[in-house]
């Protein structure tokens, strides 16, 4: 689709999308990680790894190509393990998030266990970035009714785990902005498929590429007209395979074109919009 006007005919009045380029670089991390079970089968390290070392290149490759910022949420683990690539990301411009520490499913947590993760993790953050994550997900998008209380107590701004909304909102009785995102925008649901393991479960097929690009470019699209915030769930490890790389590519240039959206950080779209909504 051609970029047009940001102005709507007849109005004279500006209209555009904000587009948050979001990606969760898991790595291994996961259940696997938690069961033990990663250890006894290379193969689910295996995939976890290439997100790291193989698709997270291509992915920052263009988006410095592009001119466009981009959020990484990520696992400690995985900033402790490949340290160097998580300092490429910052030193890139990008923005560096929590994630929990092995992709914890916070809603099965305590809450001193949650305490106990963020703070783990942040450590791990300070130490090996030389800076704390500012915005969190949660693992799956789960969390527990403490967690938004919790995430405030530690400092952080916002989170974007919740899949409830179009708009940034505050939490109530607090500060912690919510930028929430849409399953919708998950390449898990379309493009994860795989065996050994079966994951997701019952899925059989996998979606054609093209066909889910241009259903996002559209969803983004309509959001222009109401302005709305659109975040992305996307993976390294999914959506950065050659053949998506090239569509992921495409994607991303029609976006740079496009004056009717606006591309910014988790933590930019927070802070931006705490300052419109003041308490």
């Amino acid at each position: 689709m051609s970029p047009t006007s940001p102005v709507q005919a007849g109005t004279g009045v500006a209209h555009h999308a904000t587009l948050v380029l979001a990606f969760d670089l898991d790595g291994p991390t996961g259940d696997a990680m938690l069961s033990g079970a990663l250890w006894n089968k290379p193969g689910y390290f295996c995939l976890g790894a290439y997100g790291t070392h193989r698709a997270l290149p291509r992915i920052l490759d263009m988006l410095r190509g592009n001119g466009l910022a981009a959020t990484f949420f990520t696992p400690s683990w995985v900033v402790q393990h490949w340290p160097d690539l998580c300092r490429r990301i910052v030193s890139e411009g990008h923005e560096i998030a929590n994630h929990g520490h092995r992709h914890e499913v916070f809603f099965g947590l305590g809450e001193q266990e949650q305490r106990e993760v963020l703070a783990h993790s942040q450590r791990i953050f300070a130490s090996e970035l030389g800076q704390v994550a500012t915005g969190f997900r949660a693992p799956s998008g789960d969390w527990h009714p403490s967690t938004a209380r919790l995430l405030e107590e530690a400092g952080f701004e916002y989170s974007s785990s919740l899949r409830n909304g179009d708009r940034p909102f505050r939490h109530d009785g607090g500060t912690l902005v919510e930028i929430p995102a849409k399953s919708l925008f998950d390449d898990y649901t379309r493009f994860a498929y795989h065996r050994g393991p079966n994951f997701p479960s019952g899925l059989d097929r996998v979606a054609d590429y093209r066909d889910s690009f241009d259903t996002w470019r559209d969803e983004l699209d309509a959001a222009v007209a109401e302005g709305l915030t659109v975040p992305t769930i996307w993976h390294p490890k999914v959506i950065g395979t050659p053949g998506r790389a090239l569509m992921l590519e495409e994607f991303l240039t029609g976006v740079a074109a496009d004056e009717r959206i606006v591309v910014r950080t988790c933590a930019d779209v927070a802070r931006a919009w705490a300052e419109r909504n003041p308490l």
